[in-house]
C-alpha cells in the first residue's frame, strides 16, 4: 500500500470537514427549498423529503465538526463516505433521466446535476476514504 503522509490525510480531513460544514449551513437555514430539491430527484417517497431535509443538514454538520476537532474520526468518515456514495448515484440516476436540476448540494448555488458534479463527490470520496483508512491519527481525541 502507498505510504501516506500523516499531515496530508489531516490536511484532507479538515478540507472534507469544511466542505460538510460549508454544505450543511444553507440547507439548515432554509429546509423548506432543500426539500423541494430532493423532491425534483423523484426518488423519495412522497413526504419523505421533508425529514430528510431536516435530518441530513444536521447530519452533515455533525460529520464536518467531527471531522474538524477529531472526535470520532472514524464513524464521521465512514459516514460521510456511505452519503457520498448515496450522492454520486442519485445524482447519477438524474443525469441519466435528463433531469436539468440544482442538485441541493449547498456548496454552490445554482450547480446543476451532472457529470462534474459526479466527478466532485467521487474525490469526495477518496478523500473520506483516505481519512478512514489512515494509519496514524493525528489531533484525535481518544473517547
Amino acid at each position: 500500500m502507498i505510504k501516506i503522509h500523516p499531515m496530508f490525510i489531516l490536511f484532507t480531513r479538515i478540507v472534507l470537514g469544511i466542505i460538510f460544514i460549508v454544505a450543511s449551513i444553507d440547507k439548515i437555514i432554509d429546509p423548506a427549498s432543500f426539500a423541494r430539491d430532493i423532491a425534483n430527484y423523484h426518488v423519495v417517497p412522497y413526504g419523505l423529503e421533508n425529514m430528510i431535509a431536516i435530518f441530513l443538514p444536521w447530519l452533515e454538520l455533525f460529520i464536518g465538526l467531527s471531522l474538524i476537532f477529531g472526535f470520532m474520526v472514524d464513524g464521521a468518515s465512514l459516514i460521510s463516505g456511505v452519503l457520498l456514495i448515496l450522492f454520486i448515484l442519485i445524482i447519477f440516476q438524474a443525469t441519466m433521466r435528463g433531469f436539468n436540476i440544482e442538485c441541493g448540494c449547498g456548496l454552490k448555488e445554482g450547480d446543476l446535476v451532472g457529470w462534474r458534479k459526479i466527478f466532485e463527490d467521487i474525490v469526495f470520496l477518496l478523500g473520506a476514504y483516505l481519512v478512514y483508512k489512515r494509519k496514524t491519527k493525528l489531533y484525535e481525541i481518544k473517547i
